[in-house]
């Protein structure tokens, strides 16, 4: 089928403009990336944006007899923010230099009384065993941010996000 030269120009400028503006979409479908160095944040896949995961103030412990165990305690039962247990769960942070970017670890709490803890390994005579926690897979996110992903659903619970001297919390529900 052939057009008039004006109305094949018409139709080539139209078909321009709409794929210029599905890029576009494509583009701002995927959230900012953080500014914030260092710190972890939620990727809510709903809203497609990003929430901060709160920082809690922690002690490190060691205790036993025959071997020695060093963990990490936190007060209080639960974190602040949780999230639902759906599947693919995804955080975004950005660090100074990219190969810190593997130091990311995902560690599940055990709740203790009124203390949430997690091992950081174990010393048995010489020996030292350390914790990796969740085995997650962390890639480029954007220009200059990561993201962490556990390689399994999240199971309920309690959890710790470390990159460095801080610990970021959250909590995981139960699918609905």
């Amino acid at each position: 089928m052939r057009f008039p030269a004006k109305t094949a120009l018409q139709l080539a400028v139209m078909m321009a403009l709409s794929l210029s503006i599905s890029a576009a979409q494509t583009a701002t479908a995927k959230p900012a990336e953080p500014q914030s160095i260092g710190v972890f944040f939620y990727l809510d896949s709903t809203t497609q944006t990003l929430k901060r995961l709160p920082t809690e103030d922690f002690k490190k412990h060691s205790g036993g007899f025959a071997s020695v165990t060093q963990s990490v305690r936190v007060s209080g039962q639960a974190s602040s923010l949780r999230i639902e247990g759906n599947g693919k769960t995804i955080f975004v942070f950005k660090v100074f230099k990219d190969e810190q970017a593997a130091g990311a670890k995902l560690f599940q709490f055990t709740v203790k009384g009124s203390d949430r803890e997690y091992d950081l390994g174990k010393w048995k005579r010489r020996d030292y065993t350390p914790n990796t926690g969740v085995t997650v897979n962390v890639a480029k996110f954007g220009e200059s941010s990561y993201q962490l992903t556990p390689e399994a659903p999240l199971e309920p619970g309690e959890y710790a996000l470390t990159l460095g001297p801080q610990v970021f919390t959250f909590a995981v529900s139960a699918a609905r």
